[in-house]
């Protein structure tokens, strides 16, 4: 009975909470993803909780540097066929703050997306992946991976 009622009280509890998604926070950065409304922020190297989101079922992006080669990609997957885009930017970090070396655009109107890219590194230092998307309407960044050159 106490099972009961406590379950009873939770789904009431979650009725009356707006809407809202979260993420797990980043092991690699110790920062949290967040939800904007429809933005959303996720984080690479989160584990078991995912974002929730309204016509995606998966985004993702990332870095590896080999030599002075860096590669990077971003990918996006929708629910169903629609317009898909993405702007990913590899960015260095200067201080504490990350500064964008190059840009790269690219869309679809199947649902989804792969974008790889590569670029010579010309600077030492911790580079990332920073990936824009707008999946139909809804907007979602992600924080890819960090790696030194």
């Amino acid at each position: 009975m106490k099972r009961q009622i406590l379950a009873v009280g939770a789904m009431l509890f979650a009725l009356n909470v707006p809407s809202i998604s979260y993420a797990a926070v980043s092991a690699d950065t110790g920062l949290q993803a967040q939800d904007h409304h429809s933005q959303i922020i996720a984080m690479s190297g989160e584990e078991g909780i995912q974002p929730f989101y309204e016509n995606t079922i998966n985004i993702s992006a990332g870095l590896k540097i080999n030599g002075s080669t860096a590669s990077a990609r971003a990918s996006v997957t929708a629910k169903y066929v629609c317009n898909v885009n993405i702007v990913m930017r590899l960015q260095r970090k200067v201080g504490s703050d990350w500064h964008t070396i190059v840009s790269w655009v690219a869309g679809s109107a199947d649902g989804f997306k792969n974008l790889t890219k590569t670029h010579t590194l010309t600077t030492r230092g911790t580079y990332r992946v920073y990936a824009l998307f707008d999946v139909d309407g809804e907007k979602l960044e992600y924080v890819g991976n960090t790696a030194t050159y």
